[in-house]
């Protein structure tokens, strides 16, 4: 094969490469740049070889313990100012629990929307973790600071894990969820897509509840007409819901735009500050929506 077409071939590979590949090496540069991370491990489809233009960047990091809860308080802020994320992180309710904590986040990059999925873990559990998601070591720092975790990482994770959401994070998830079921929908993948839209109708749920009776929150959807339906804003929070609940379990893109619609219309009504604290990420959230 001559040079010249060598080069050719070279640049169109270049020029097909997904996006989410630079997407990585720009993670896993500015995640490498901090003393606190000693591993990174990419897992998910990209791991497996099985990945598209639609799946999302999905890494392990692993944190010296004795820096984990301070690593895990600003890695949103690290997450939306050098990475580009357009909202918090979504406290992830799907990943396994493996001794961590994973977050969802949506970021913006070259002019569209893409799906970084962090499991952030203490140093000492890397190991287990690459032998159960069989995924591969892409960074590890031989100079990072490696300490015994002790039951003080341990507590925070479970507290992490126990504390209730708050309505910004509600408010978060039915973003992120809708989402991902939007690429659900794209791919085919019916079932997937009926299970991730149960949960956002569950964050809907959860929403009216923790805006309007924090007090009942653990009640799930038990006797929400009970403590929901005593004031007019709760009775209209609650046509909303039933509305959402009412349509059909397997989403489109047309039905998904309406129950998203819904959603953030009783969470204007219900936590109109929440709505106000995330109105740039909703706007920036809607723009590639449109995009898209």
């Amino acid at each position: 094969m001559s040079a010249t077409c060598l080069d050719a071939l070279n640049r169109l590979a270049a020029v097909n490469r997904p996006s989410q590949f630079a997407i990585m090496e720009h993670v896993i540069n500015c995640l490498a740049a901090s003393p606190a991370v000693t591993h990174m491990l990419v897992r998910g489809s990209f791991a497996r070889g099985t990945s598209d233009r639609l799946s999302d960047v999905d890494l392990v990091v692993g944190i010296t313990p004795t820096a984990f809860e301070e690593f895990v308080g600003v890695h949103d802020a690290l997450v939306a100012t050098k990475l580009g994320a357009i909202m918090p992180g979504w406290p992830d309710k799907i990943v396994p629990r493996m001794g961590g904590l994973g977050y969802v986040h949506l970021i913006e990059h070259d002019g569209k929307l893409h799906q970084l999925d962090l499991y952030l873990a203490p140093s000492d559990q890397i190991d287990a973790i690459t032998a159960l998601t069989r995924g591969h070591i892409v960074y590890s720092n031989p100079d990072a600071a490696t300490s015994d975790p002790g039951p003080a990482v341990a507590r925070f994770i479970a507290d992490r894990l126990a504390a209730p959401p708050t309505c910004e994070q509600l408010i978060v998830e039915a973003l992120v969820l809708s989402w991902m079921i939007h690429k659900r929908i794209l791919r085919g993948q019916q079932f997937m897509a009926y299970a991730e839209t149960h949960m956002l109708y569950t964050a809907a749920r959860s929403l009216i509840r923790t805006a309007l009776s924090p007090q009942t929150a653990f009640y799930g959807w038990y006797h929400l007409d009970t403590h929901i339906a005593i004031t007019p804003i709760g009775r209209s929070c609650l046509r909303e819901l039933e509305a959402l609940i009412t349509s059909s379990p397997l989403p489109t893109i047309a039905s998904l735009t309406g129950s998203l619609e819904r959603i953030l219309a009783l969470a204007e009504r219900a936590a109109p500050q929440a709505v106000d604290a995330l109105r740039l990420s909703i706007s920036a959230y809607r723009h590639h929506l449109d995009l898209d």
